[in-house]
C-alpha cells in the first residue's frame, strides 16, 4: 500500500511542475540522475550550473493546468493510499497482539 501512494504522490507532484522541466519524462529522470551525479562528484555549483542550464530552456513551455490539477488529485490519493495502507497496518498489528489472543 504505501509503495503504491507513494508512487502516486511522486507521479502527481512530477504532473504539478509540469512547466518547470524542459523534458519529457524519462528524459527527466535522467537528468535528475545526472544533478544528482554531479553534485556528489563535483560539488553543489556543477550541480546548480547543470539546472541552470535546463531552466534556460523551459521558459517558452506553458503549464497544462488540467494536468497540473490531475497531478494535484494524485497527490492526495497518494495520501489516502497511504493512510489506510497505516490504518491496515494498525489494525493488523493490533489484531496480532497477544493481548487481542
Amino acid at each position: 500500500m504505501a509503495t503504491l501512494g507513494s508512487g502516486l504522490g511522486l507521479l502527481g507532484a512530477l504532473m504539478q511542475a509540469n512547466a518547470y522541466y524542459p523534458f519529457k519524462l524519462r528524459k527527466f529522470v535522467v537528468h535528475i540522475c545526472l544533478v544528482f551525479r554531479k553534485a556528489l562528484k563535483e560539488g553543489a555549483e556543477a550541480a546548480f550550473n547543470e539546472v541552470r542550464v535546463a531552466t534556460a530552456l523551459a521558459p517558452g513551455k506553458q503549464e497544462d493546468r488540467a494536468k497540473s490539477l490531475v497531478g494535484l488529485y494524485l497527490v492526495f490519493c497518494g495520501f489516502f493510499v497511504n493512510v489506510l495502507g497505516a490504518l491496515l497496518a494498525r489494525i493488523g498489528s493490533i489484531m496480532d497482539s497477544p493481548a487481542v489472543k
